[in-house]
C-alpha cells in the first residue's frame, strides 16, 4: 500500500496461523499430559513396595493384638501392639490419600506447595527416607503453568534427588516468582531432556548448583505463555 497505513490480514489469511497456533497447543498439552502419565507410574510403582511392606507390618502387630487378647493377656501387654499398628496404619492411609490426591487434576491453577505436601506424605511412608518440607509462600505459591506439568516437575524434581541419596529437603518461596529448591544428600540428578523441553515452553526454568536444584515457575496473575511451535 502506497498511502502508508499498515495492511490488515484478512479472516482467510489469519485463519491458517490461528489454526497452527493451536495445533502447535494441543501438541504441548498432549506432550504435559503424556510426560505426567509416564511420571505417575514411576512414582507409584516406587512407592507400592513401601505401601505393601506398611500393610503387612499392621497386619503383624494387629495378629499380635488378637493373639494375645484371645489367650487373655493384660492391656499392658497388647496396648504397645496397638498403638503401633494404629500409627502404621495412619502414615499407610496418608499415603495412599497423597498418592490419589497428586492423580486428581487441581482446580484452578497449580499450587506447588500443595504438589510438595502431598509428595512428602506419600515418601513418608518410607522407612529409610528423610524427607523434609519448608513452605514459606504463605498460600502464594500458585502458577499458570499446566498442572500436569507442574507435578510432573516436582514429582520428578524429587525422584531423581531420592536417586542419588536418602535425604531431601523441599523449600518453596515466593519472590516475584515461584522458587522450588530441592536439595538432596550429596547431588540431585538433573532433569532429563524430555522434561526441561516440555517445563520450558512454559516459562519453567531449571538451575542447578551443587546438591540442589533450582526451579522457578511463573506466578498466578502472570500468564504461562507457551513458546512459538516450531
Amino acid at each position: 500500500m502506497t498511502d502508508g497505513s499498515r495492511a490488515v490480514p484478512s479472516a482467510v489469511e489469519a485463519e491458517p496461523a490461528a489454526q497452527h497456533a493451536a495445533e502447535g497447543g494441543s501438541a504441548r498439552d498432549a506432550a504435559a499430559a503424556a510426560l505426567w502419565v509416564q511420571t505417575f507410574e514411576t512414582l507409584a510403582n516406587r512407592i507400592a513396595h513401601d505401601l505393601r511392606n506398611a500393610l503387612n507390618a499392621v497386619a503383624v502387630n494387629l495378629e499380635v493384638v488378637r493373639s494375645r487378647s484371645a489367650r487373655g493377656a493384660e492391656s499392658g501387654a497388647i496396648a504397645p501392639f496397638a498403638a503401633t499398628a494404629a500409627g502404621q496404619y495412619e502414615g499407610a492411609s496418608s499415603a495412599a490419600e497423597a498418592l490419589l490426591a497428586l492423580a486428581r487434576p487441581q482446580p484452578g491453577d497449580a499450587d506447588v506447595a500443595a504438589i510438595v505436601g502431598h509428595l512428602g506424605r506419600l515418601i513418608g511412608v518410607r522407612n529409610d527416607t528423610a524427607f523434609r518440607v519448608t513452605d514459606t509462600a504463605g498460600g502464594r505459591a500458585r502458577t499458570p503453568v499446566p498442572d500436569d506439568i507442574v507435578r510432573a516437575v516436582v514429582a520428578r524434581s524429587v525422584l531423581g534427588a531420592l536417586d542419588v541419596g536418602d535425604s531431601v529437603a523441599c523449600e518453596t518461596t515466593v519472590d516475584g516468582d515461584i522458587f522450588l529448591r530441592v536439595t538432596g544428600a550429596s547431588h540431585v540428578a538433573s532433569p532429563d531432556p524430555e522434561l526441561v523441553a516440555v517445563a520450558s515452553a512454559y516459562g519453567v526454568r531449571f538451575a542447578s548448583q551443587g546438591n540442589t536444584l533450582e526451579v522457578r515457575f511463573p506466578v498466578a496473575g502472570a500468564r504461562a505463555i507457551p513458546s512459538a511451535p516450531a
